[in-house]
């Protein structure tokens, strides 16, 4: 279960990388085939879709072919596209890479997320932070190789690099010994059952999923959107240069690392709901500030206490959802992602449509109301199970499947 686990950690750490490389790559990516930067929002948007297809996948994948081989399926779509890019194809034929290099990180995700968390016996929050610290490391540290390859003007070797960590990965992957696939194979043997014993959703888990679904919409607009629009919003408040508005992407992600190092273990010992709540008012405190404060480092301070507010939200509410909706691991995982691809993708559209229509101060307090809707949701699904324990207690009875 160890080196399951290890090699847990090596699949977020390159789904990482997968999720900014393309938009580090972009200012030199864009120029080389001549086109726009309409044409590089449309980049993002099939990988996005080439996501979304493979987290909806990935469920019946795992059990027709297991866990182990949907896995590989997934490496061998990465590493195959990403040794093409690196010749830089027509761009025709990058379009139709990027699709494949989402499916095959939309496949990872879910999967993993939902067998680290169905097969944790204790701790589930803690195992889950630290599986989100290396999806961050990758995303920090992949844009600084970008940077070096385009200084030293071959900035293609990227591709081939993101190529070879995951050709990396997968040797020790399929060469795994017995025990650890057999153990796989018995997780995806659980996954079938549950598929054929609970096939749809109580009416109490239902009302709970749907708040889920709302919270991971809404967070990962708030995410994507501090992650895509912090550096334009210094830059437009505080009047910085583009370079050093840059850093604010990084200390964002610096916190949120240091954060998700400590954040399952602080999540195990006062319960996850007071967690995500004292986390969301946390996040909302720190970026309302951002409207009152005009100095460069004082500004700094506050993305860093953002991020490190924000850095348990997403795997918290993920293992404390699966916690409150038993039974249906797989599946409620891979709608939950699904659903924030979903809102990162729609919201970011909000949130770059404000900066043009409104002074920066509106952005920030978009994101802001982001933070309200989370903390909405939060309330409202906690209400929902103590009124539905309430009424099983008091009306002891089968719940009537829907």
């Amino acid at each position: 279960m160890r080196r399951i686990f290890v090699l847990s950690c090596g699949f977020y750490l390159l789904i990482g990388i997968t999720s900014v490389v393309l938009g580090a790559l972009l200012p030199v990516l864009l120029p080389h085939y001549e086109r726009g930067y309409s044409d590089g929002g449309f980049l993002l948007f099939l990988q996005f879709l080439g996501f979304l297809v493979g987290v909806i996948v990935s469920p019946s994948l795992t059990a027709k072919i297991g866990r182990k081989w949907m896995l590989t399926l997934a490496l061998l779509c990465i590493i195959a596209a990403y040794l093409v890019l690196g010749w830089l194809p027509s761009w025709n034929v990058l379009l139709l890479l990027t699709i494949i290099v989402g499916f095959g990180s939309g496949i990872i995700e879910p999967s993993v997320g939902a067998f680290t968390i169905e097969f944790t016996e204790n701790q589930k929050a803690v195992a889950m932070s630290k599986l989100d610290v290396f999806f961050a490391l990758g995303a920090l540290l992949i844009p600084a190789a970008a940077a070096l390859f385009i200084w030293l003007g071959q900035w293609h070797l990227t591709f081939f690099t993101v190529a070879a960590c995951a050709l990396i990965l997968m040797v020790p992957w399929v060469t795994m010994p017995r025990t650890a696939a057999q153990y796989l194979e018995q997780a995806g043997e659980n996954t079938i059952q549950q598929g054929t014993s609970k096939t749809s959703y109580s009416k109490k888990h239902l009302g709970l999923l749907s708040l889920f679904v709302v919270f991971f919409f809404v967070y990962m607009g708030l995410e994507l959107g501090l992650m895509n629009f912090l550096p334009s919003i210094l830059v437009e408040r505080l009047e910085l240069k583009e370079s050093i508005a840059s850093l604010s992407v990084s200390i964002l992600w610096i916190a949120m690392i240091v954060g998700r190092l400590f954040s399952g273990k602080i999540a195990e010992a006062v319960n996850y709901m007071p967690f995500l709540i004292w986390s969301t008012i946390g996040t909302l405190l720190f970026t309302v500030s951002m409207v009152f404060v005009s100095g460069q480092w004082v500004t700094y301070g506050l993305i860093f206490g953002t991020g490190l507010f924000m850095s348990g939200l997403f795997c918290i509410a993920l293992v404390y959802a699966n916690v409150l909706i038993p039974g249906m691991t797989e599946r409620t995982t891979s709608i939950l992602i699904a659903s924030g691809g979903i809102g990162g993708a729609t919201l970011q559209y909000l949130t770059g449509w404000s900066m043009s229509a409104w002074p920066i101060v509106g952005t920030i307090m978009i994101l802001a109301g982001f933070c309200l809707l989370l903390l909405l949701t939060l309330i409202l699904s906690h209400l929902w199970n103590t009124r539905n324990e309430s009424l099983n207690s008091t009306f002891p009875q089968q719940t009537k499947e829907i």
